[in-house]
């Protein structure tokens, strides 16, 4: 073989395979597209099966709605939700899918238009495509789906989405769907008046969501239980489901979880019935609560008998006394006698309102003897429990309104006038009530019984008080087999506790009581049972003051006494802001004979508890004769010495009670005490200080103008102009004007002559300040009560040309907020004076008639025109009211000179106008206007 042919074998070889290779890609490419039409076609079949499940599964829950009877509310919701959650077939049948449709998600193109739709069709598109993510952001869209909703489809569907997903596998996604349920309360409250619930007779949104609630109660899972007991509590509160729905919806839920053998559920249940009592009344909650209350109470399980002894008070305020007293109190003393000391723990916190809804005889019998146990516990819990309600509860012995008045009548009737009180036990009851809000005063007819100087406690009642000390301090956490093992010389606690309340009789408290109460101080000292059993003792001590009354108060003086002097200073700082209320309680005699030592006492102690009595001072003077009163005005100048002087509320606070007290004092008293220390806090270096002192300054006025004494009137006035009117401080002239403000807005002038006479000729010097606020507050004082009264409207005053001429130079200010008050009179630029000329023009202005004044006023203002003619018309902008009643108030440090409020002046003489552009004008200190 040549090489010719050689190379034509070879080429027919390559020839040869180079056609097969490309028979194998052809039939390789048709195999491809014929695999791709069928997975095409398979994927087709899949999405037409899924759309027409979802479209059955949306029938059967239109088939469901429809089918319902609007009269018959079931419980649990028949819709059949589909299967491809719990599948795990279908599951990874559209794992693929679902992941072609995330990536396909992220496109930008997608993004945009998802984006464009409103939030139901974002809820709808989400929930289309089921996937963990969308699920999630699904979440969020509910409510705002709601809020676009129009139809009846559109709130049936939403419905659906939150049935179906508040029941999901997944816990994480479904408490994202359970918070759901609170918006979605809130979104029917809001909207109850827009939004028909009832579109139609099958489909109510509200008893939806009732079935939805009723039906996640009875999960075992925590938080599911928690979302479902909070919604169910909403949906009462805000009233959108009636009796007929609770009754027929929510009640046959909850006595359902009762008869569940379930620990969880019965706690579930008596919190909810102890939450929904109130809400639902006395008649649905006798009907259906109280029997399987009263059978869980003595259930065996711990956790609910103690669930039930905290809401049996709640259930107690609903039912009827008759009902509490046959069924709860057997089962309220059962448990003070639990072995568990936690139940009894919280007996002893619930013991006082348990025990407001009893009658006085139990309480006098049943309660206090299972009280008298609590607080000989052999727990320290529960006796500090047992103790601090132990004041609560002496305070529902208090009498009430009618059984006081038959009592003092029936007394009244058998005492002849003639004819003295034999003995305290026939006396007649304070004619107190201590859940009132004002306090009477004793019955005009009851004061001879009460004689303070002779309620001293009995010498033997003061030894066992001291007795007490000489108790050991182990006994008092002694068992009652150890106390009885004690030498028989040295008395226990409950012998001497005996002992004492035979000394307290009287008929309003029991005295086993009363006698617990007294020794809480020497108990507590010997014993070291609680740090806060003195506090608890001292907040309570008003409410049984009250209770006693002011006959009965030599039982409590001694404790009293105890108390002021502790320690502590949040003892002796409880009892500073509640001694007005006792001295109104004990009357005047009692007040002044034991109450102001006490008061004198924390005039002097440290400023938590001086804030106290300063708070409430006129209240407790207003109790003291004029002769104690008067005592107290030469300290008041000890009020001013404080632990801290950057304590500027007391002083606020002292300024306050100040401007109160002036008419318990005559005017004497008023010129030489309150009127000295009223400028002292005048000068205050804090603004707030000086503004509320501005109020005494005008009530001692006041006060001079109504019992007629001009010679202190006229004194006042000239200390006023001298120490503000007059001063170099531009703050203290500031107060000149609020204080002539304050004067003709609380009218402390009957003739306002008298005004024009005393305040006015320095008030309208002002127009010509250099510091614009008070230029703005002269403005505000003119327009709101001088230029519309009737005395410069007739022309009889004299000050009529002043006053024009002010209120000209105030509309012509350079200042925006100064010319705002002024907005019927034309706006002419006017700048104060600074040279000689102008100088000379403002002093001769007094002298001038207003038609001369009018014509110099022409010259000198079309000189200012010319010169300003370049000017923006910025000036000419009036701001609006409202923007300038709020004004500021600026607490200065220290006080500013008026060297540093002198405004720039040009090279040539004329002063330069105040800018009014906002991103030029920087406001200072000195220009931010008081309130």
């Amino acid at each position: 073989m040549n090489i010719s042919e050689l190379l034509e074998h070879c080429l027919n070889t390559q020839l040869n395979q180079s056609g097969e290779q490309a028979q194998k890609e052809e039939s390789n490419t048709l195999d491809s597209q014929a695999k791709a039409e069928q997975t095409e076609e398979q994927n087709t079949t899949k999405e037409k099966s899924k759309i027409e499940s979802e479209d059955d599964d949306y029938n059967k829950m239109i088939d469901f709605f429809s089918i319902s009877n609007s009269n018959e509310y079931n419980i649990t919701s028949t819709i059949s939700f589909p299967d491809q959650i719990d599948s795990s077939e279908d599951n990874k049948s559209t794992s693929s899918s679902n992941m072609e449709n995330i990536s396909y998600s992220y496109n930008a193109s997608d993004e945009e238009i998802f984006d464009a739709l409103n939030p139901f069709e974002k809820l709808c598109k989400l929930c289309e495509n089921p996937t963990p993510s969308n699920i999630e952001s699904a979440s969020k869209y509910v409510v705002p789906a709601l809020e676009f909703a129009a139809a009846q489809e559109d709130y049936v569907r939403v419905f659906f989405y939150l049935k179906k997903y508040c029941f999901y596998s997944d816990v994480l996604l479904r408490s994202l769907w359970l918070d759901q349920i609170q918006n979605v309360i809130h979104f029917l409250y809001a909207e109850q008046n827009t939004i028909p619930f009832d579109f139609t007779d099958d489909f109510n949104m509200v008893n939806q969501l009732t079935v939805l609630v009723s039906d996640l109660m009875p999960e075992t899972a925590y938080q599911v239980k928690k979302c479902a007991s909070s919604a169910l509590l909403n949906l009462v509160e805000k009233q959108l489901v009636d009796n007929r729905q609770i009754e027929e919806i929510i009640i046959p839920c909850l006595l359902s979880l009762v008869k569940e053998n379930n620990e969880d559920f019965h706690i579930d249940c008596i919190t909810l019935f102890g939450k929904l009592a109130p809400l639902i009344g006395r008649e649905l909650t006798t009907k259906y609560f109280l029997e399987p209350f009263c059978r869980l109470c003595i259930s065996p399980v711990f956790h609910t008998r103690k669930t039930c002894a905290t809401y049996i008070a709640e259930i107690a305020n609903i039912i009827s006394s008759e009902d509490v007293e046959n069924q709860l109190l057997p089962n309220f003393c059962e448990f003070m006698k639990d072995q568990v000391w936690a139940i009894r723990k919280v007996c002893a916190d619930q013991f006082s309102s348990f025990a407001q809804t009893c009658s006085r005889k139990k309480r006098e019998t049943v309660l206090t003897e299972c009280f008298t146990r609590l607080l000989e516990d052999n727990s320290r819990w529960v006796k500090i429990s047992a103790y601090k309600s132990l004041g609560p509860f002496i305070s529902t012995f208090a009498l009430s309104e009618s059984e006081n008045s038959t009592q003092n009548d029936a007394s009244i009737i058998e005492t002849k006038p003639e004819e003295k009180l034999e003995s305290p036990k026939e006396t007649e009851y304070s004619n107190f009530i201590y859940w009132r809000n004002s306090l009477p005063s004793i019955d005009e007819s009851l004061q001879g019984a009460i004689d303070p100087k002779s309620d001293d406690a009995t010498p033997t009642l003061t030894n066992l008080l001291n007795n007490l000390n000489d108790v050991n301090k182990p006994s008092l956490y002694a068992s009652t087999t150890n106390l009885n093992q004690q030498p028989t010389t040295q008395p226990t606690l409950e012998n001497l506790i005996q002992q004492i309340s035979k000394e307290l009789e009287q008929e309003i408290v029991p005295p086993i009581l009363l006698s617990y109460y007294v020794t809480m101080v020497e108990i507590n000292s010997q014993s070291s049972l609680d740090s806060e059993m003195n506090y608890n003792c001292a907040y309570n001590f008003p409410a049984i003051a009250l209770t006693l009354g002011a006959k009965y108060w030599k039982f409590l003086k001694n404790l009293y006494k105890k108390l002021s002097e502790d320690l502590s200073w949040k003892v002796r700082q409880t009892l500073a802001y509640s001694i007005h209320e006792l001295a109104i309680i004990l009357g005047t005699d009692n007040t002044q004979i034991d109450l102001v030592p006490v008061f004198d006492s924390y005039i002097k102690d440290v400023d938590e508890v001086r804030i106290g009595i300063v708070s409430n001072l006129t209240k407790f003077l207003n109790v003291l004769s004029m002769e104690y009163r008067q005592a107290y005005m030469p300290k008041l100048n000890d009020f001013l010495k404080m632990d801290n002087q950057r304590n500027w509320r007391f002083r606020n606070e002292l300024c306050l009670q100040m401007s109160q007290f002036c008419e318990l004092f005559s005017p004497e008293c008023l010129a030489q005490f309150v009127q000295p220390v009223a400028f002292i806090l005048a000068l205050d270096r804090i603004a707030e200080v000086r503004v509320t002192a501005t109020k005494t300054l005008v009530e001692i006025l006041r006060q001079f103008e109504i019992r007629k004494r001009q010679d202190l009137r006229r004194n006042f006035i000239d200390d006023v102009v001298r120490i503000l009117g007059n001063s170099e401080k531009w703050t203290l002239r500031q107060l000149y004007v609020m204080i002539c403000e304050q004067i003709l807005a609380t009218k402390a002038y009957n003739d306002f002559e008298l005004f024009t006479r005393d305040f006015l000729p320095k008030l309208l010097q002002y127009r010509n300040e250099k510091v614009p606020n008070i230029r703005v507050l002269v403005a505000r004082v003119l327009t709101n009560y001088i230029v519309n009264n009737e005395l410069f409207l007739n022309g009889k005053s004299a000050l009529v040309g002043e006053l024009e001429l002010s209120v000209q130079f105030l509309s012509s200010d350079t200042d925006s907020d100064v010319r705002s008050y002024f907005p019927n009179f034309t706006i002419q630029k006017y700048v104060p004076a600074c040279n000689q000329e102008t100088t000379n023009y403002q002093d001769n202005a007094t002298k001038m008639d207003i038609s001369n004044s009018s014509d110099s006023n022409h010259k000198q203002e079309d000189k200012m025109n010319q010169d300003d003619d370049e000017d923006e018309d910025d000036e000419d902008e009036i701001i609006d009211k409202t923007k300038i009643n709020q004004l500021k108030i600026v607490n200065l440090e220290n006080e500013i000179d008026d060297d540093e409020m002198n405004e720039q002046v040009s090279e040539s003489g004329e002063q330069v106008p105040r800018s009014t552009d906002k991103s030029q004008n920087k406001t200072t200190p000195e220009e931010i206007v008081l309130n």
